[in-house]
Parts: C-alpha cells; sequence; structure tokens
C-alpha cells in the first residue's frame, strides 16, 4: 500500500464567468481528451449536448465507454454549466471522478485488511474510534462496543490527511464507502480545485438532509438582490419561459453557502415535466445560485421533454404541498447577508471551509484517488457526522457494522458465523435476524428465509426498514409461487413506503403471473416514474402491453428498454415479433 498524501498549494483562479476554476473549461475539455489517449481502456465514448433547448441552458452527458461502465456501474455522467463548454467540461469530470474513484476501490494494492487491533499491531496511527461514531451519529455507544463489533470484519484501509489536523492517518475505507458510498468523490483541473468540490457536496448534501428531514425552515433569497450578472441571466431564462423559481438559503449555521431552489412550470407538470428541488454549495452565494439553477436545467429535461430525474441529495416533490415548509418559511434574506467565504486564491477558500466545519467538530479528511494514468487530480472527501439523506437515519453503530459484514463477507457459513457471534453483543437486534434471512435468501433456503423475516418484524424494527424486510419476505413468496401471499406482503411494504421501484416491480411481475395484465401494467408505471433508469420494467411494461393487444405501446416500450440495455434478449425478440 502507498502512502499517497495530500499538501495544497497555492491556487490562483484564472476563470470566474460562471464557476471558479484554476483554467478554461476549453482547456479542461483538451486536457481531458489528451489524458484519455494514455489509457489501456475505454472509458469515454461520447459527450454530447442532450437538452432540446428551451431554457437555453446547456446540459451534456458524457457517455462512458466499457471500460468505465463496467467499473463504474453506470452508463453516462450529466454536466452542467452556464455555456455549452462549461457543461461539457462538466460532464467530462464528472466520468474522471467517478471513474478515478472506482479504479481506487477495485484496486487491492491500494488498501491493507484488517480491524483495529491489527492495525495497531502492525503500528499504523488509525482513526479514532469514535469518528466511527458521530459517522451515523450514535451517542448510545462507547468506542470499546465499536472495536468488539468490527473485531474479525476485514476491512479495507487505506492513508488519509486530515485537512483539519494537517496529519496523514490510517482510515477503514470500506467503512465510510459502505455508509456515504461515492457521496464525496470529486475530480478537478488541480487538487485544490478537486479539494473544494468534494467538501461542497459533502456539506451540501449535509444539509439538505438536515433541512428535509428535520422540515428546518430557511430563508427565501430575495432575487432582486441578486447581482452576478450569469446568475441575473440565467433566472431571466426561466422567467421568459414562465417557469416559476424560487431560491433559498439552506446554509443554516454551518457558515458555507448552500442555496437551493424549487423549480416548476405551471403548464407542462405534471403531464410532461417534474418539479425539480435541488441545491448546490460553494464558499461564494452569487456562484452557489448559478450551480443550483445549472442543476436545475440538468435534471428538469426543459421542463417540457416528459424525462424523469433522478432524487439525490433532496427528495423529489409530487406537488407544491410537500415543499410548504420551505417556500412558506416565513423567512427571508439577500445575497448579501449570506456568509461569503470566497477569495481569489482557491486554497484560501478550502482552509475557511475546513475552518468552519471545525467550529462544529467536523473533521475534514481525504483521500488522493487520482488514477495513476489518468492523471487528473480525484479526491474522496470524508467528513464523520455529516449528514446523507440516502444514508439510514437510525443513528445505531451496530446496524451499519451488520451492513458492513454483510457487503464483505460473502462466504455463507463464514457469515452465519460472524452475525451470530455478532448477536452475542446485540442479543434481539431486528436487523442481525434480517440479514440471517438475507443470508438464507442468497442460498436459496426460501422457507427458512421468511421465518428470519418473520422474526425480525417481530423485534420492532425501525420504521424506516420495514419496507426492506417486506421487500424480501415478498420476493421469497413471489419466488414460491405464492402470489397472492407475496402481493399483500409487498402492499404492506409500499404502506410504510411508497415510493420503491422495487416493491412496485415485484408487485408487477405477481400481477403478471396472476394474468391480471391491467394492474401489472400500473405497477411498472410507478417502477418506472421512480426509477426512470430500469431498462427491465420498461420491458415488463412491453410485455404486459402486448399481453392487452396495445401494440404501439408495447413497442414504444420495448424501444426504450433497449436503448438503455441493449442485452435484454426477450424484450428484443418480442419487439423483433411485433414489427415483422
Amino acid at each position: 500500500m502507498q502512502k499517497k498524501i495530500i499538501r495544497l498549494q497555492d491556487c490562483l483562479k484564472k476563470y470566474t464567468t460562471d464557476q471558479d476554476k484554476a483554467i478554461r473549461p476549453e482547456e479542461t475539455v483538451a486536457r481531458f481528451r489528451e489524458k484519455l489517449q494514455g489509457l489501456d481502456v475505454e472509458i469515454l465514448k461520447e459527450v454530447k449536448r442532450i437538452d432540446n433547448g428551451r431554457l437555453d441552458i446547456p446540459v451534456f452527458f458524457s457517455i462512458c465507454g466499457e471500460g468505465a461502465e463496467a467499473l463504474t456501474g453506470t452508463k453516462k455522467q450529466m454536466g452542467k454549466g452556464s455555456s455549452p463548454i462549461q457543461a461539457e467540461a462538466s460532464a467530462c469530470m464528472e466520468l474522471a471522478e467517478r471513474f478515478s474513484l472506482f479504479s481506487f476501490k477495485s484496486n487491492a494494492e491500494n488498501f491493507i485488511v484488517g480491524d483495529y487491533a491489527q492495525m495497531r499491531a502492525a503500528g499504523y496511527p488509525v482513526l479514532a474510534p469514535s469518528r466511527l461514531l458521530q459517522s451515523v451519529h450514535d451517542n448510545r455507544h462507547d468506542v470499546i462496543f465499536v472495536e468488539k463489533l468490527l473485531s474479525g470484519i476485514p476491512m479495507q484501509w487505506t492513508w488519509a490527511t486530515s485537512l483539519t489536523t494537517g496529519l496523514d492517518t490510517l482510515i477503514p475505507f470500506s467503512w465510510f464507502f459502505a455508509i456515504n458510498e461515492f457521496n464525496g468523490s470529486s475530480a478537478g483541473n488541480t487538487f485544490e480545485e478537486a479539494a473544494l468540490q468534494g467538501i461542497s457536496e459533502v456539506v451540501e448534501r449535509h444539509v439538505c438532509a438536515l433541512v428535509s428531514h428535520l422540515k428546518i425552515p430557511t430563508p427565501v433569497i430575495d432575487q432582486a438582490s441578486v447581482q452576478d450578472p450569469v446568475a441575473r441571466e440565467l433566472l431571466a431564462k426561466f422567467a421568459k419561459n414562465d417557469i416559476e423559481i424560487t431560491l433559498h438559503d439552506f446554509s443554516l449555521d454551518i457558515g458555507i453557502s448552500t442555496v437551493a431552489a424549487i423549480a416548476i412550470d405551471r403548464n407542462t407538470f405534471p403531464e410532461t415535466s417534474e418539479i425539480v428541488f435541488t441545491a448546490g454549495t460553494t464558499p461564494d452565494p452569487e456562484k452557489a445560485i448559478i450551480r443550483t439553477i445549472t442543476e436545475v436545467a440538468q435534471l428538469a429535461g426543459d421542463f417540457n421533454s416528459g424525462s424523469n430525474y433522478v432524487a439525490s441529495g433532496l427528495p423529489k416533490p409530487l406537488s407544491m404541498e410537500e415543499v410548504r415548509y420551505v417556500t412558506e418559511s416565513g423567512l427571508d434574506t439577500t445575497v448579501a447577508q449570506m456568509n461569503s467565504l470566497a477569495d481569489q486564491n482557491i486554497k484560501v477558500e478550502v482552509e475557511r471551509c475546513v475552518a468552519a466545519l471545525a467550529k462544529d467538530d467536523l473533521e475534514v479528511f481525504m483521500l488522493d484517488v487520482t488514477h495513476p494514468s489518468l492523471q487528473i487530480p480525484a479526491i474522496y472527501t470524508i467528513i464523520p457526522g455529516a449528514h446523507f439523506r440516502e444514508r439510514s437515519m437510525i443513528q445505531n453503530v451496530g446496524l451499519f457494522a451488520a451492513k458492513l459484514l454483510v457487503e464483505l463477507v460473502e462466504e455463507s457459513e463464514e457469515l452465519e458465523k460472524k452475525l451470530a457471534a455478532m448477536e452475542q453483543l446485540i442479543p434481539d437486534a431486528y436487523y442481525l435476524a434480517f440479514y440471517r434471512g438475507r443470508n438464507l435468501y442468497g442460498q436459496g433456503l426460501l422457507e427458512a428465509a421468511i421465518m428470519a423475516f418473520d422474526r425480525a418484524l417481530s423485534l420492532f424494527p425501525e420504521q424506516e426498514d420495514l419496507p426492506y424486510i417486506y421487500s424480501y419476505k415478498g420476493s421469497c413468496l413471489k419466488d414460491l409461487g405464492d402470489y397472492d401471499a407475496a402481493i399483500e406482503t409487498l402492499e404492506l411494504g409500499l404502506a410504510e413506503d411508497e415510493e420503491r421501484p422495487d416493491l412496485y416491480n415485484m408487485l408487477g411481475v405477481c400481477c403478471y403471473k396472476k394474468e391480471l395484465y391491467n394492474q401489472a401494467i400500473v405497477y411498472f408505471h410507478r417502477a418506472v416514474e421512480l426509477n426512470p433508469v430500469s431498462a427491465m420494467d420498461y420491458a415488463n411494461l412491453g410485455v404486459n402491453y402486448r399481453k392487452v393487444g396495445n401494440r404501439d405501446q408495447a413497442v414504444h416500450f420495448f424501444t426504450i428498454a433497449l436503448s438503455l440495455d441493449p442485452t435484454i434478449e426477450f424484450a428484443r425478440q418480442q419487439l423483433s415479433e411485433i414489427t415483422n
């Protein structure tokens, strides 16, 4: 394992039109394409503009090559900006960021494996276990309990630099990737750019999680107070198209500017557009506004294309009523009243952000994940204590330790042994019964798995985990052919969380098996509304429309499915049968 450390240098801004960068976007794109020549795998097929021009705010896709797609599990990355070249540069850097992180993660030479005791015995300076408790907001347990819980779990460890203290330390990468995934990954023209982007993303997700979960009232920003000419031009484009957009100060007391936006086109919603709710964070509030507005454009599909965006940092509202706590907070502010940490030197901005976070005991750790051949500065930022909406809100280190164990131990008998050992420390933990059920399910022991899931349900699980338990139990019943019981169980899951595409998928399958094709269509439609990139659900729609004799709709949905995933052979075969 190579010790890669991060030492930031002065980095003056050379481009400040809509984003603050060390070089112009034209140079960013040229450098990126030049770096691609040195790779032995194809990571980029093409970069193309995909907006339809209505808003006149460019949105680009970088389409992954086979190498990047296989590694990252995604087909494309999106880029945003106020100009076409900036949006193209953004799409390229998003791909570089994701490819670099997943390349780093997949290379065993970047890690050593073991638990806390083994790392200490080898003489490494290790991250304080208290930071693991802080990372999941667990105030009930102590560090001794954490180390016992993680004992024997083969975690990957690697070097990180604390920008807060300047010290290098060994951190359990497996733990943080399990709870944060790629939240915090970033790439830039320089390490300073990448560092600022990483901090900004983690802070953005942190404040958004708090505001949306706790329904915290936040000030509405007076748009007349916006001074930046690019920001004003972007707002004018929304007004020209009769699209309502409101801006909100989500900075809370962190001291780093986060601006959220809510946008709706009442002329096209809900037929061909959605309500967009998103946010952006930068040291400069004016630049945060630009970042947020271009993010709205990226997600919105020009508010007339019928596209569906995938929610991430903030939930997707189905009605304006859902966001009244934001739009009608009774609070207001101006851009001038917002805190600015802006400086001409990006390194200074990073230092100011780190200092602001330190006031809340939020320590900033960074890993250098730069790909050795691509050589575009890439960083993975970890801030223990930062919230993340897509992470469980259950503040129990045991739950996350069990999740990590299941991810790291693949052999069924070994996993059962370790789950049983963990149960000695945490008796009657519903999540251990759930993971034992999952282990049995993976072995095809469906009846035994159902018993484990029923035990988990009897141990008073947290409400947010009920849909997962019902989903797995329903899947077992479906696989056993007990479709009526499966439907009943899956509906219980929907009663707890109506926005679960997996539940709708299985309900659709059960209805198809019962020859209830029209009801199956309803379920699969909802599945693709919630997960617009689910090729299999589009294919399932095609199958069921064909069953009810609707040839045109069958062709339509088979075509969409194959455009997303050309390997779905039954969709290709049925499409061929219909059209030939």
